[in-house]
């Protein structure tokens, strides 16, 4: 069960292409995420410089969000194309009770542009995470028209982690740890690092904690030792000390 969980009820924002968000950690030279089958490369590109303009504006208009001692940090995690048939149906909404047989077909200019700004195939969503209220912001964006059309937000979400989350772990547990620095002086190139991704609550801290667990790799050998944890919500670092191998029970010796 997902602990404190709460949907923050977001009015859409009319806004267009802005700049980067402050802090945002994934630079416009970046790829943007994988997109879901549908979206080609410049949609999602156009989908997320979008996306961002909606979080530059929630950003705003929360308190304290934009204090000089605030957290910054801002990820995108998905890029979706809205299915069609969701379109359709957001579509239809919007739609006006189909004319008697004796009125004509012909819709109104209002109800044609709204079918063109609702058009299924136009339509995707965007998944951002923010630190510093540990919110999950869906915004739904229209790439036919430029807009962002909603906005909603869910607070202690469990969200899934993002490639620049990963590199920051990475950077994080290479700066705070001396076993690590010795490890890149050794090997060089030749260590590689894949991730575990975990989420939770702590007591008294209603926040939910994404903490990553990373296993480095010389050639085709994971290594024991050192496998940092690092709690990304806190910055922190901890390595757990090497397991200790487990030694067989001695045979006892036969009483007489």
């Amino acid at each position: 069960m997902i602990d404190g969980f709460k949907w923050i009820g977001i009015a859409p924002l009319g806004v267009g292409i802005l700049g980067m968000s402050l802090g945002s950690p994934l630079r416009s030279d970046e790829p943007p995420p994988r997109p879901r089958p549908g979206l080609t490369s410049q949609q999602t590109k156009e989908a997320v410089k979008l996306a961002r303009g909606a979080m530059v504006e929630l950003r705003k208009k929360t308190e304290g969000a934009s204090a000089p001692d605030a957290d910054l940090r801002e990820y995108v995690v998905g890029v979706e194309l809205l299915s069609r048939n969701d379109g359709a149906r957001s579509a239809a909404g919007k739609k006006s009770a189909p004319p008697a047989e004796d009125e004509p077909s012909a819709a109104k200019p209002d109800e044609k542009q709204a079918e063109k700004e609702t058009r299924p195939g136009t339509l995707a969503i965007v998944t951002s995470y923010r630190y510093f209220d540990d919110i999950t912001v869906f915004s739904t964006v229209d790439l036919a028209t430029g807009r962002v059309v909603k906005v909603e937000a869910a607070q202690h979400l469990r969200t899934p982690l993002s490639e620049a989350e990963f590199d920051e772990a990475k950077e994080l547990a290479r700066s705070k740890s001396d076993e690590l620095k010795r490890l890149y002086e050794r090997f060089g190139d030749q260590l590689s690092v894949y991730p575990q991704f975990s989420q939770y609550s702590l007591k008294d801290d209603p926040r939910v904690h994404r903490v990553v667990h990373l296993t480095y790799r010389v050639g085709k050998r994971d290594l024991s030792y050192p496998r940092p944890q690092v709690d990304l919500t806190t910055s922190s670092v901890e390595i757990p000390p090497p397991e200790q191998p487990e030694t067989e029970p001695k045979p006892r010796r036969p009483t007489r």
